[in-house]
């Protein structure tokens, strides 16, 4: 409706408003099961259609594509839907188009909150092409809900028809989680059954019969890795079933043959049933443990590779060992020290943890686990005395608390000159001068629906007046930002909140390292053959914040002495 006159109405401010363009995010998302639908509705397809949509209308202009491939519409975790809204929270994206609404999200609730409240409030313009929803539009139909409602239903009935299916195969004693164990393949006429490898499977019986002739585990990693025997890992890697490079080289380690000599799916059974997914919990998918009466066995399903007694033999020696190491753990826990970097010191060579323990009579050594445990030619030998690492470790955290600390004096003996002051004062204006403008900006927002409802502004104007000063308004909150952060700079307390700041004042009168002192300053240690020493402390951006505010504020303060 166009603009009308009326008698004893305040007026509002003239402002002259273009045609408003939207900047838009074309959102495509495809997660389905059935093969022939993914080929229908690919990303592409998606893509091609929103494309075109947006080609028949001069106020659209395409800002970024966002794309969700493979992901679930159930739940609104997914990385390129976050990237949108973090775009839209920049102010980049003002409308968002989608295909239908499932492609936006197939739980009604979230998705609802979307259409009616969140955009909105973000003044971000929903269109959704084949169900012709523009919520600019007057007639935009908030019962949109009920197809949200109908999206939802049909997760839950797929979700429903899966597990469904699962737990038949699952009773049936099928193999129904992929990629098989180790020791075994599957069958190229039947991916649901198991039969040995000739090439994995007599690895499985060796390792059970070493256990059997009492040796440790530690011994049997370290005698595969330095045999090159590849592990679980490396194996998949080798045949093509794992592409991750971390796979490549990985090793035995104590875990990987603890599960393997656990599993009695080298007895020819088919344990299931372990775990049970629940799917559509507002939006959710977790993962909880079943009890153990509930678990599905099936025996005799496949050709085992160890026989029964062999290993019942093995659990009794793994739960004799078990007892043993708990008593053991008992008397001992009285004489062993407790590393102070536990989850801190790595070895440079490797990156695992270095660990605490007694050499002889000689004291304590931080050793690398890899080269101790499990392979002396993938990480040479370490060792490091415990009081070298923690004289060591002392100082790196000195020397960076002298380098803070002389830095934020500096900057504060600057910042308590005249000319500083000034500096800080104008920044103050600046700020309080935005802020006004802010409340300007809302109190003639907040006027427009006046005149919207008394028929003064078309549903257009209205429209594009609000969201002209939403915009301007979110530009003079990004602006005061900016400026805060400058204001701080002059400020004669800059740095004294910073957690490195409160971490210096709490552990000032220490004279000595211990274990929460070093957690608390540093992330990680690293320790290399060769002597070198890598340090990452935490809150480090803090430090290198104050350092470079130091040097830029000096050379200012020389600029004008000079």
């Amino acid at each position: 409706m166009a603009r009308k006159s009326r008698k004893n109405v305040q007026a509002t401010p003239a402002v002259v408003v273009g045609p408003v363009q939207y900047k838009v995010a074309l959102y495509a998302r495809i997660s389905v099961e059935n093969e022939q639908k993914r080929e229908a509705d690919t990303i592409g397809n998606q893509i091609a259609l929103l494309k075109d949509f947006v080609s028949q209308h001069q106020d659209l202009v395409v800002f970024d594509l966002y794309c969700d491939d493979d992901i679930s519409g159930v739940s609104f975790v997914r990385p390129e839907f976050a990237r949108m809204m973090n775009d839209i929270r920049a102010g980049k994206v003002t409308c968002v188009i989608v295909k239908d609404l499932s492609r936006l999200g197939r739980n009604m609730i979230e998705s609802g909150e979307y259409i009616e409240q969140i955009f909105p409030r973000m003044g971000v313009r929903f269109i959704s092409v084949t169900d012709r929803f523009d919520s600019l539009r007057d007639d935009a139909d908030i019962s949109i809900q009920l197809k949200n409602f109908a999206n939802e239903a049909y997760a839950r009935d797929i979700s429903k028809k899966i597990r469904a299916v699962k737990r038949t195969q699952q009773l049936a004693g099928k193999w129904t989680t992929g990629t098989p164990p180790y020791g075994y393949m599957l069958d190229p006429d039947d991916k649901y059954h198991l039969f040995p490898d000739p090439q994995t499977g007599p690895i499985v019986l060796v390792i059970f019969r070493m256990v059997a002739e009492n040796h440790t585990l530690h011994f049997i990693a370290k005698t595969l890795n330095e045999q090159g025997v590849p592990s679980p890992g490396r194996y998949l890697y080798d045949i093509g079933l794992r592409k991750t490079e971390k796979f490549k080289n990985a090793i035995w380690y104590l875990q990987t043959i603890k599960k393997i000599l656990v599993d009695p799916v080298y007895l020819g059974w088919i344990v299931s049933g372990k775990y049970r997914s629940q799917l559509c919990e507002r939006g959710t998918k977790t993962t909880v443990k079943t009890p153990e009466e509930e678990w599905i066995i099936n025996k005799g399903m496949h050709e085992p590779i160890v026989s029964k007694e062999l290993f019942d033999k093995v659990q009794d020696i793994l739960s004799a060992r078990q007892s043993e190491q708990g008593l053991a753990t008992i008397y001992d826990s009285k004489s062993k020290r407790r590393s102070m970097f536990k989850g801190i010191l790595r070895c440079g060579e490797c990156g695992r943890s270095m660990y605490l323990r007694s050499k002889s009579n000689r004291g304590y050594y931080y050793y690398c686990t890899l080269h101790e445990n499990y392979n002396a030619t993938i990480c040479p030998k370490k060792a490091v005395k415990q009081e070298d690492v923690e004289s060591l470790a002392l100082r790196l955290i000195q020397t960076q608390i002298r380098a803070f600390s002389d830095a934020q004096r500096l900057i504060a003996n600057l910042n308590a000159t005249p000319s500083s002051q000034t500096r800080y004062q104008i920044y103050e204006t600046q700020i309080d001068d935005a802020k006004r403008k802010i409340e300007k900006f809302n109190q003639l927002k907040a006027a427009l629906y006046g005149d919207f409802a008394d028929g003064l502004l078309s549903h257009q104007d209205y429209t594009d007046l609000s969201e002209d000063y939403s915009r301007r308004a979110d530009d003079l909150r990004i602006f005061i930002a900016e400026l805060e952060k400058e204001k701080e700079k002059y400020s004669v307390g800059f740095g004294s909140k910073m957690q490195w700041a409160l971490l210096i004042e709490k552990y000032k009168d220490q004279e000595s390292l211990d274990a929460e002192m070093a957690a608390a300053f540093i992330e990680t240690l690293t320790l290399f053959n060769d002597g070198h020493v890598e340090v990452a402390f935490r809150h480090r951006d803090e430090i290198e914040q104050v350092l470079y505010v130091a040097a830029t504020r000096g050379k200012e303060a020389e600029r004008y002495a000079g």
